[in-house]
């Protein structure tokens, strides 16, 4: 799969999803969001792949959405701006939905379409020195089509607050209010990095994928059938067996 935004490898059992539009610290136009939509989807497929990194490539994670493709938008018409929107949102969705375990880690600035992003990994490093912002007041816009994963990540009253004000704050203010998890020196982006790829190999993929459907689900969702369903699956009969015989389940390779 070709894409014109990103740069996607895939080694052993990780895929790296790095945002590729340096220039424009990594903007985000419809190109970018039709190629994260796509590569999230095809991920999502993947059985080899067990963990995907999302990364950006240059100065930025992300700053968020194209300010020309934004400016643009005036001359179109109603239905045409729908359709950019619907695009950004199915963008989300596809990251969000994705079974696997995906890992943000986080440089430089992550503005607006950019914090909406770490709203939607599971995990998120920072380095301590990025800066963040839901920034869309401050352009005469709002943080509509993130508001639901950024109220889910950080709850109502800090989405409130910073989408009515705009503000600026950096990685560690970002760890107090849960939208990453680790804030971490530069130098130690790459041994956290390790440390949780470790970790989360140690799961079992498919109760990984199951529990991120099941959040998404969870109001819905009758809890006991669902741990029914998969205490007795391949899956966690194999994970109970291993821990009981004090030996490693068969998903962990080395």
């Amino acid at each position: 799969m070709t894409y014109f935004t990103l740069d996607l490898k895939i080694e052993s059992s990780m895929a790296t999803v790095s945002l590729n539009r340096p220039d424009a610290r990594n903007a985000m136009n419809e190109t970018m969001m039709e190629d994260l939509k796509s590569c999230f989807n095809l991920l999502s497929t993947l059985d080899e792949v067990r963990l995907v990194i999302l990364e950006g490539i240059g100065p930025s994670f992300s700053a968020g959405a194209d300010l020309q493709m934004m400016k643009d938008s005036g001359g179109q018409t109603r239905e045409q701006n729908i359709v950019g929107t619907r695009l950004l949102s199915e963008m989300y969705q596809s990251i969000d939905h994705c079974s696997k375990p995906i890992l943000g880690v986080v440089h430089g600035h992550a503005f607006g379409g950019g914090f909406g992003l770490c709203c939607v990994c599971d995990i998120v490093i920072a380095e301590e020195k990025t800066i963040f912002s839901l920034s869309e007041v401050l352009i005469g816009l709002i943080p509509a089509v993130i508001a639901p994963y950024a109220e889910n990540k950080i709850g109502k009253s800090w989405f409130r607050a910073l989408g009515i004000s705009g503000e600026r704050f950096n990685a560690t203010f970002a760890e107090k209010i849960g939208l990453i998890h680790y804030s971490v020196k530069e130098n130690e982006i790459v041994m956290m990095t390790d440390h949780i790829i470790k970790q989360v190999l140690k799961g079992g993929p498919i109760s990984q994928a199951k529990f991120k459907e099941y959040l998404r689900n969870m109001p819905s969702e009758d809890s006991a059938n669902v741990i029914a369903e998969i205490r007795a699956s391949e899956e966690g009969q194999e994970g109970l067996s291993a821990f009981l015989e004090k030996r490693k389940p068969n998903w962990i390779k080395d």
